[in-house]
């Protein structure tokens, strides 16, 4: 029995390394013959980065600041942010939101300190609209969760 567990235990381990070690592909074909092969990563049309930070400040506050950068040519950026408390079952309640903050640019940067109940864990959404050539992009990040002692 001690050899069976220790043999599942083994291939539990080698199975979990793999996969942490193999890079997901996808395949197009262009023929019947012909595959080509890349590494998926997030693509975005009128995005080049978005950010959303979360981190402790002092006894019950936390900041919650956030980046998009927008490709030359955005019109808009809108973004709309809210702190959830992440409760011990796992199931999320939003603490407070803060919506449509907009820039006319191709950068919108933000940073706000907002008071928390301590005792809790929280974690920053933040969903925004990027306008360029009169083309919506909607993306939504999360941040890290922290916990607010």
């Amino acid at each position: 029995m001690l050899v069976k567990k220790m043999f599942v235990a083994f291939c539990f381990v080698v199975l979990a390394a793999i996969g942490f070690t193999v890079p997901v592909v996808a395949n197009t074909f262009d023929d019947a013959t012909t595959a080509t092969f890349f590494e998926i990563e997030p693509l975005w049309t009128n995005t080049l980065l978005i950010t959303a930070e979360l981190h402790v400040s002092g006894t019950g506050q936390v900041i919650m600041s956030g980046s998009v950068l927008g490709q030359p040519g955005t019109s808009s950026i809108s973004v709309n942010a809210v702190l959830e408390r992440v409760n011990e079952n796992g199931t999320v309640s939003p603490v407070v939101s803060f919506n449509n903050i907009r820039t006319a640019s191709n950068v919108w940067d933000w940073s706000r300190t907002q008071s928390v109940t301590r005792g809790h864990s929280y974690r920053m959404r933040m969903t925004a609209t990027v306008v360029r050539n009169g083309i919506s992009e909607v993306i939504t990040v999360s941040s890290r969760t922290v916990w607010v002692g």
